[in-house]
């Protein structure tokens, strides 16, 4: 089979149905049915054309579970030539949708697994510099601002920590938008754990957002405590010279010079 070129803008020329098309939801449904059977037949151009209608959503969410857009655009290109290579395999009790969402699924896990190592070590270090910084205190509003974007890095690096199961399904339900019924067909579990992984992974990530909340809130506080405390301090200078030169000028006479007594 030959490459598919896949990126995220692959829809040209494809019409989709709007708000109220039920007839040509339909109609498109039948077509995609058709192009199904010639491309189990060996059709090419058949099997292109469901490339054109479904690689924007494979990329987006090889790209959502990889963050990054040249991984993801390899994983893409890997989940259809499976697609092409397992059509045979395809018995439409799902949607085909459905079932490249569970390819994509399967082979993002396999890419993700060999470098969560290294996305754990690359997370707790940001962890441990931001709270290295909190425990040094005195940020000036510079400062704060570093620590403001740090805390957004470790945001997402708590989201990358979550556990996969959890995170893979806080994925499709929040971003991908797949229903319970689509979710537990492409993690292939029951919808009764699909539903207690993204219980799960809410309150993981609710606490840990809570913890950086508090520290942000902290830090910004102590900023401007340090701004006040600087701002007090020149004040107390300047209301110093002020009092030296105005000594001085009374102990000088009209010329500059020093009243004699």
């Amino acid at each position: 089979m030959t490459g598919y070129p896949v990126t995220a803008g692959g829809l040209e020329g494809v019409s989709l149905p709007g708000p109220g098309g039920a007839a040509r939801a339909d109609a498109l449904a039948a077509g995609e049915t058709a192009l199904i059977q010639r491309a189990r037949a060996g059709d090419q151009d058949a099997f292109s054309a469901l490339v054109r209608l479904h690689q924007r959503q494979v990329y987006t969410l090889a790209l959502r579970m990889l963050r990054d857009p040249e991984e993801a655009s390899e994983a893409a290109q890997d989940v259809f030539l499976a697609a092409w290579q397992g059509l045979g395999r395809f018995r439409e009790e799902a949607r085909f949708a459905t079932w490249l969402y569970r390819i994509t699924y399967r082979h993002c896990l396999k890419v993700s697994e060999g470098r969560r190592r290294d996305e754990a070590a690359r997370a707790e270090m940001t962890a441990e510099r931001v709270r290295e910084q909190e425990a040094q205190g005195a940020l000036s509003s510079g400062l704060a601002r570093a620590a403001e974007a740090d805390v957004r890095e470790t945001v997402r690096a708590e989201i990358a920590l979550l556990p996969p199961k959890y995170r893979h399904a806080l994925v499709l339900r929040h971003l991908q938008e797949l229903s319970y019924e689509e979710i537990a067909e492409v993690m292939r579990m029951p919808i009764g754990t699909v539903k207690t992984h993204l219980f799960r992974a809410r309150a993981l990530l609710k606490d840990r957002l809570s913890d950086l909340e508090r520290a942000r809130n902290e830090g910004l506080a102590r900023a401007e405590e340090l701004r006040a405390s600087l701002q007090a301090t020149i004040d107390s200078i300047e209301t110093g010279l002020r009092g030296l030169f105005d000594r001085g000028h009374e102990a000088s006479g009209p010329s500059g010079e020093k009243e004699r007594p």
